[in-house]
């Protein structure tokens, strides 16, 4: 089976960003050999994307002061940080850059912040949880009569009565 150029369309991204089986990786590489319309699309995503991401690479090194990989160890080890799961040494390199980059601080505090907004909110649901709904419910729907008895005695009680019928009916059959 070939792929068609409308196909291509839909499979260009995908093939770009790496997110295509072997298999499909090869029939597209076929179809951009043969097909000179659907390669020039593909060089002119590709270079779109490639100057796309070397701007985002300058507006990293204008906006981090340092290098721009230093800033992404910094965001990849954000979140382990602020849940105490870095060693000793990642959280002083993480505690010296965030003293010499304002947008390291702007965003440990802004992960503060939302750390703090998700435990408050875990502990307001913990807080709800502690009542019983289902025994608030059945207390509700239970009748309110003084002579209420213990559920284990009212299935008895049953019982008992289906033995009496059971055994009336039986007697009143076997006397016709």
């Amino acid at each position: 089976m070939e792929i068609t150029c409308a196909q291509m369309d839909v499979l260009l991204s995908f093939y770009i960003d790496g997110d295509l089986s072997k298999a499909l990786k090869t029939k597209v590489e076929e179809h951009l050999k043969k097909c000179s319309a659907c390669r020039a699309k593909y060089e002119i995503i590709k270079s779109m994307l490639d100057d796309l991401r070397s701007s985002f690479e300058e507006n990293d090194d204008v906006c981090t002061a340092g290098s721009p990989s230093r800033y992404r160890v910094f965001q990849n080890n954000l979140s382990a940080y602020v849940d105490n799961e870095l060693t000793p040494e990642e959280n002083i390199k993480i505690k010296k850059y965030t003293i010499n980059n304002r947008n390291a601080r702007k965003d440990l505090e802004d992960a503060y912040n939302i750390r703090k907004l998700m435990c408050d909110s875990f502990n307001k649901t913990k807080s709800d949880a502690r009542h019983d709904f289902s025994r608030n419910i059945m207390k509700q729907i239970e009748p309110k009569d003084e002579f209420s008895f213990h559920p284990v005695l009212k299935a008895l009680a049953a019982f008992v009565m289906t033995v009496l019928v059971m055994s009336a009916i039986i007697i009143f059959s076997l006397t016709l």
